[in-house]
């Protein structure tokens, strides 16, 4: 075997062990199924498919999520003509399946924001599964659409490590991000790239929340990350940092399609927060629920196509600026 399928052998079992270490519920083994199919490719391309199984809803675009179960076909096996993907054991449940092509194998599942699509890389739409007992689905996965940037990889302005939020609505924090390559990513086509939302495709800016401004494709917000216990309700807790739009509304012209790059952006931190609650062929759904929690929280850079940054991640042990942390000291004015 080669080096690189040695290596992609391994990392599919570490991250399907990793998937697999906290299920929900038992099963018996004996009502679990199986999902399958070809993995359809353009002519032409070639590398490692990585297929992933989530929740229904979750997964690109939407917020990062963790897959419940991941399978892989290497190059070679593609080259070899053997483009079927596989499941194995799988509890009946809905899921949702998604998956991409990685061309330059460069995908790290060992550190959670290298374990995404990146620039060059295929795509396909998610597709919704409904696995029953016992049996064996096969759904075919589509994967054609380029990925034209990176991840919108930052870091923080000056040398910030600990940052308390505790601001108000007349005097927020402001939070300001550089675009930064981490020595990882092609620094070519690493930028906060911001586009204008068209999910519906008819080439017509999206306003979801009726606000009468086109809605942005690059999003910036706080995750909460409350402790067991602390949080029973569904979806995730957020902190959407403010930005001015109106720079990239000027610059985009109501076209869809085309992208601004820019490699520094700030934020203010308005202490209110909303629970963000996604579901299958549904629009998210965004309820205000007052001031934001104390505890401590993620700043996450969200881009088109669901490619994302994070802060606090993976790579704060081999650099300092990726272990920045975030915390709420206080509730309320």
């Amino acid at each position: 075997m080669s080096k690189r399928g040695a290596r992609l052998g391994a990392v599919g079992f570490s991250l399907l062990a990793a998937a697999c270490t906290t299920p929900s519920e038992e099963w018996p083994l004996e009502k679990a199924g199986r999902v399958t199919g070809g993995v359809e490719l353009t002519e032409g391309l070639s590398g490692d498919v990585w297929a992933f199984l989530y929740a229904p809803g979750e997964g690109p675009p939407g917020p990062p999520a963790f897959p419940k179960l991941a399978t892989a076909v290497s190059a070679q096996r593609l080259a070899s003509g053997d483009a079927r993907y596989v499941f194995g054991s799988v509890a009946p449940n809905p899921y949702r399946l998604w998956g991409f092509l990685d061309v330059d194998s460069n995908f790290d599942p060992s550190i959670d924001v290298l374990a995404q699509a990146g620039a060059g890389d295929r795509t396909g739409a998610g597709v919704e599964l409904n696995l029953q007992p016992g049996q064996l689905l096969t759904q075919a996965l589509k994967i054609a659409d380029a990925v034209p940037h990176e991840p919108p990889a930052f870091r923080l302005e000056g040398d910030a490590t600990d940052v308390t939020l505790d601001g108000s609505a007349g005097n927020p924090v402001v939070l300001t991000v550089v675009s930064d390559p981490v020595g990882r990513l092609d620094a070519k086509r690493t930028a906060f790239h911001v586009g204008l939302v068209d999910s519906n495709g008819d080439g017509s800016p999206d306003d979801l929340d009726g606000d009468g401004v086109p809605d942005l494709s690059l999003q910036l917000f706080l995750r909460w990350l409350p402790k067991p216990g602390e949080d029973r309700g569904e979806g995730s807790v957020i902190v959407p940092l403010v930005f001015d739009p109106s720079p990239f509304l000027s610059a985009l012209g109501g076209q869809t399609g085309t992208f601004v790059a820019v490699t520094r952006l700030s934020g203010a931190v308005v202490p209110l927060a909303q629970r963000l609650v996604t579901q299958p062929g549904k629009l998210p759904s965004i309820t205000p629920v007052g001031s934001a929690p104390r505890g401590d929280y993620e700043l996450i850079a969200l881009g088109a196509g669901g490619q994302f940054w994070r802060l606090p991640n993976d790579l704060r042990g081999e650099q300092v600026s990726q272990g920045a942390r975030f915390h709420f000291d206080r509730t309320g004015p």
